[in-house]
């Protein structure tokens, strides 16, 4: 279900003619759900290993958590949601105690190019490397 409201003042404030699109304002992104069955699985993943920041959650529910600055959030599928699949770029300096956390656990571990992958609990591909890459 879709809930439509007025939209807030300051946000009006931003908008003028002369910019493109049905939109002028800038869209902030505050969370990208993944959609699991194995919830309690899939939460230890990214906050235990990864060392996603807890912000609010509801056991066996729902998990909202900020992974490196991208609003993460965890939700059962009940209501004949599929499983998502993506992949996610994380940069991190230091890989080395999580990269023998994931071999330690038998979590298959490859490198290509600037990139180290590995796969989450439901088979979602995480790609990490040491910086920010940019593809060009």
């Amino acid at each position: 279900m879709i809930t439509l409201s007025s939209m807030p003042s300051e946000l009006e404030a931003e908008l003028d003619d002369n910019t493109p699109g049905p939109v002028a304002a800038r869209p902030a992104c505050y969370s990208l759900t993944i959609f699991t069955q194995r919830w309690r699985e899939v939460r230890s993943f990214y906050v235990d290993l990864l060392g996603a920041e807890v912000l609010s959650e509801r056991t066996d529910r729902y998990c909202e958590m900020d992974l490196g600055g991208v609003p993460l959030t965890i939700r059962m599928a009940e209501h004949g949601e599929v499983v998502s699949y993506f992949h996610l770029y994380i940069s991190m300096p230091n890989r080395d105690a999580v990269l023998g956390e994931l071999r330690r656990r038998g979590i298959i571990v490859t490198s290509v190019g600037p990139y180290t992958n590995f796969r989450d609990p439901e088979g979602r591909v995480i790609k990490l490397s040491a910086q920010k890459t940019i593809v060009s």
